[in-house]
């Protein structure tokens, strides 16, 4: 059913000023369940126009506050968190009695737009996309507490298993076990047993590019040829000391029983196309593993991400992996110096962490700022004093092996094999005699295929964090509710080193539009500058 209070012609179409509209459903909780939509907005109420997507729909002037926080700053600058947040409206005339006793608000979606009271509601900005996790309702207000669309990526990076039925589904001593996974080129993997008595392998769950080689004991093994089929490749006479593979499913059959570890270079998700690049392998996992569609994704942010980092990166969930796809994006995504998450208007973007470029996109001086104060405030600890060496993996190899190993593996084979990563490195002497107790902390978590790029990065991190910067933090108007964290603001003040404007990066927003006498909507900023 659909819920309204007030009928539509109460409320006049031409009051002034701006206005924040919510929506948002409850469910029932019967056996048939019936969904309730309740419409509120600020200041004294609002309709919607008959020719409106939503038409002739009345919101009642009952939402007192809105608020919500967004940080890429904890530890480390460019760790995404969830952003949380609360929504209060009046019940003082205990309209809203009845809905804790049949209605249930969590896992509900919340949208709140800002637009004139006068003007179309098509034609509303949507400030926030978000989704209840409970509420309290009493005799003045419902407090709602909202979060953001990151609980969707909770759930498993790979939440297929094998069933143990035999055949490719596996023996009954991998039941429950999740099937591998191959992201990019991934070496040295170690292949999975899945049929013992046909000697078949596999490494990847689905379709992949090429198994360049197979190692037995850290030996290679011959290449042969490609079935289409797992019955083909099943029924297929391998020739002893070669391997046969179904790419379309991941597998590979030895024609002779192994001497040791069997292990695997790939080159591997295909379904749709290779993929080797941090955006499109995070955008695979989220249109893959996730409820989101093409629809929920920033995609000019994957562009821009894809542009500025383009460097392959090799990735290998093994059967005892459980990550989530939230900590596989933040795995992977920190390893270039990024993060991924959900922005306030509920679309998941990726983005790099970087230095400002001197191309704000807003400008905020003294006199915009409430109170005209500004603070500034210490980098993380992580940052202070900063480091003088940024080390940076690449080549990862993901099984170290460092004995039983076939008596011809050549010394550089057996090198490699002994490391799980190589290191990249920059350094910066002037750092060293700047900053005595300059730091030289452990690597950072990243998965380059190749030097050369994972030396980039080493050589932009120490560029990035060794000029002297600050966080600064003040409240902003309204004009900052379309800010996001990542964006490049401009700030000019007279303290410190702002009095000739300073380029600098959001890392938190506070958004808190409050319906009360005397107070101005506002966010809360803090820039990285």
């Amino acid at each position: 059913m659909m819920y309204s209070a007030v009928p539509e012609c109460a409320v006049p179409y031409s009051a002034d000023g701006r206005d924040v509209r919510c929506y948002f459903d409850l469910i029932m909780d019967l056996e048939a369940s019936l969904t309730l939509k309740i419409y509120v907005s600020t200041g004294s109420g609002y309709a919607t126009l008959p020719t409106d997507a939503l038409p002739n729909q009345p919101f009642r002037g009952v939402l007192k506050s809105f608020t919500f926080q967004r940080s890429i700053m904890q530890g480390d600058i460019g760790q995404f968190t969830t952003g949380t947040g609360r929504l209060v409206i009046d019940n003082a005339d205990a309209t809203y009695d009845f809905l804790p006793l049949s209605y249930a608000i969590d896992g509900r979606p919340i949208t709140l737009k800002v637009g004139r009271r006068d003007a179309s509601y098509d034609e509303a900005f949507t400030l926030a996309r978000v989704t209840a996790t409970g509420w309290n309702i009493d005799t003045d207000a419902i407090t709602i507490d909202l979060v953001d669309f990151s609980y969707k990526l909770e759930v498993p990076l790979q939440p297929n298993v094998y069933g143990g039925t035999g055949g490719a589904d596996g023996t009954a001593d991998l039941t429950g076990k999740r099937k591998p996974l191959c992201l990019g080129k991934p070496r040295n993997v170690t292949a999975v047993l899945v049929v013992p008595s046909l000697l078949i392998y596999q490494v990847h769950d689905g379709s992949i590019q090429a198994i360049d080689a197979v190692y037995d004991k850290g030996a290679a093994v011959t290449a042969g040829s490609d079935y289409p089929t797992y019955a083909a490749l099943a029924a297929a006479g391998i020739t002893a000391g070669q391997y046969g593979t179904c790419k379309a499913l991941g597998l590979f059959k030895l024609g002779i029983a192994a001497n040791g570890q069997i292990t695997a270079d790939v080159q591997g998700e295909n379904s749709a196309g290779f993929i080797e690049t941090t955006a499109d392998i995070v955008e695979w996992a989220l249109i893959n593993r996730t409820v989101l569609t093409a629809a929920d994704l920033d995609a000019a942010s994957f562009t821009a991400v894809n542009s500025a980092q383009p460097a392959p990166i090799d990735y290998f969930v093994s059967p005892d992996d459980n990550l989530t796809v939230a900590a596989f994006i933040q795995n992977i995504m920190s390893g270039i110096g990024g993060w991924g998450g959900h922005k306030l208007d509920g679309t998941f973007e990726v983005r790099i962490f970087g230095a400002p470029t001197g191309t704000p996109v807003a400008r905020f001086n003294r006199g915009d700022m409430l109170g005209g104060d500004i603070k500034r405030e210490p980098l993380p600890s992580a940052y202070q004093p900063p480091r003088y060496r940024w080390r940076v993996p690449y080549q990862r190899n993901w099984t170290v092996q460092t004995s039983d190993l076939a008596g011809g593996v050549t010394a550089a084979r057996r090198a490699f094999l002994a490391e799980q990563v190589r290191l990249a490195e920059a350094t910066s002497a002037t750092i060293q005699t700047d900053h005595p107790f300059a730091q030289d902390r452990d690597p950072v978590q990243s998965y380059f295929r190749s030097q050369s790029d994972a030396a980039t990065e080493a050589a932009r991190l120490i560029d990035l964090f060794k000029t002297t910067r600050a966080i600064y933090r003040a409240t902003v108007p309204r004009k900052a509710l379309r800010r996001d964290v990542g964006d490049e603001i401009e700030i000019t003040h007279p303290r410190f080193d702002l009095s000739q404007g300073r380029a600098m990066i959001l890392v938190e927003t506070a958004v808190n539009v409050v319906v009360a006498d005397g107070v101005i909507d506002s966010v809360e900023v803090a820039a990285y500058g």
